[in-house]
């Protein structure tokens, strides 16, 4: 319906990061809602060319009890996406999902690094991860903190850009999914 008034379909599927589920399980569940996603688009006469996805980076769920690095975390999405993409579709814009923006960066990043046979321009849509820290230099202070927010704002974008190129590095760990310790239960002392 969009297209025929001239608008473009943004398609937003988002699998909740909630959950201990494995990067496995992770790739499986959302290699099924995109391949189905695709094909209804398909079935419903959607110019492909004239679409973009906005969806979630793959990853373990954050009560995993395994921990990945950002590389696994990178060939897990370009994995799904080799098997799932149409190349009719060109870009692809990650959410943010509840992740701090410095593990979406890196993530980003690392997914553009090795994605070396698909044509598509990855990028984010990142509003959460961008405006929490924001929000945050107001805390506890009186007003808006316009020069903070401003230079930390730049300073996000910057990071944004370069991840969108797969350029932004970060820190060691950035990008990681520490898996979480099991917690003992008196009974198991």
């Amino acid at each position: 319906i969009c297209q025929s008034e001239g608008l473009m379909p943004i398609v937003e599927p988002d699998v909740s990061l909630s959950g201990n589920h494995t990067l496995d399980e992770a790739v499986s569940i959302n290699t099924k809602v995109l391949a189905e996603l695709f094909k209804q688009l398909t079935d419903h006469g959607v110019y492909m060319p004239g679409c973009t996805l906005k969806s979630n980076i793959i990853n373990p769920g954050k009560d995993c009890l395994i921990s990945y690095t950002v590389s696994d975390i990178a060939s897990a999405n370009v994995t799904v996406l080799e098997q799932t993409l149409p190349v009719a579709i060109k870009t692809a814009n990650y959410l943010s999902g509840g992740q701090s923006l410095n593990n979406a960066a890196a993530r980003l990043s690392a997914i553009n690094k090795i994605n070396t046979r698909g044509p598509w321009n990855l990028s984010f849509s990142w509003s959460a991860a961008f405006q929490l820290p924001l929000l945050e230099l107001c805390r506890g202070k009186e007003g808006l903190q316009l020069d903070a927010m401003r230079a930390l704002y730049i300073e996000e974008l910057k990071m944004a850009s370069a991840s969108a190129k797969g350029e932004w590095d970060g820190e060691e760990g950035d990008g990681d999914h520490k898996g979480k310790k099991k917690r003992k239960l008196d009974d198991d002392k």
